[in-house]
């Protein structure tokens, strides 16, 4: 092999390695990245304690979403949709009217400090309306009929000037 070919290769296996140990030190730092696979509100991780000493999960109040993050540093962003439908933006420890403190901005969910205790919002899709199925009613036309057609075997008239 020629000296620039070696050299070449040598490049090239230099530069695999590094991104292996870039994409492992990645790996290693911030966790395997996950899919979104829920489209509701998932059970709250955390828990309150009641009188009699048994934790009770707080959970958020209906018609709230998580409908977008932007994990950026140095700050982070969390879209939350409103009951009524209005979407707002919001940075770590602002007070979302309705439910508390922002005081957690993950990549699929946010958790809220409320006065009942705190929970978590989890990323989900917006609602999609299912169509009605259209009613239609068939109307039929008078027929009409079409110009008959030779049968084989029959002359076909010679085309006109």
């Amino acid at each position: 092999m020629q000296p620039r070919a070696v050299l070449l290769i040598l490049l090239l296996l230099i530069l695999v390695a590094l991104s292996g140990f870039w994409l492992w030190g990645r790996l290693i730092e911030g966790g395997a990245p996950s899919r979104v696979a829920t489209a509701t509100l998932l059970p709250v991780r955390t828990a309150t304690l009641t009188p009699g000493g048994t934790p009770t999960p707080v959970r958020p109040p209906p018609g709230y979403r998580l409908a977008g993050v932007a994990l950026g540093e140095p700050e982070s962003f969390a879209v939350i949709e409103a009951p009524n439908g209005s979407t707002a933006l919001y940075r770590l420890h602002d007070d979302v009217p309705g439910l508390g403190e922002l005081i957690r901005i993950e990549a699929e969910r946010v958790a809220i400090r409320g006065a009942a205790g705190q929970f978590d919002l989890w990323l989900a899709p917006a609602p999609t309306a299912t169509p009605a199925p259209a009613r239609t009613s068939v109307r039929r036309s008078p027929t009409r009929r079409l110009p008959q057609r030779p049968q084989s075997g029959g002359t076909t008239p010679a085309p006109r000037s």
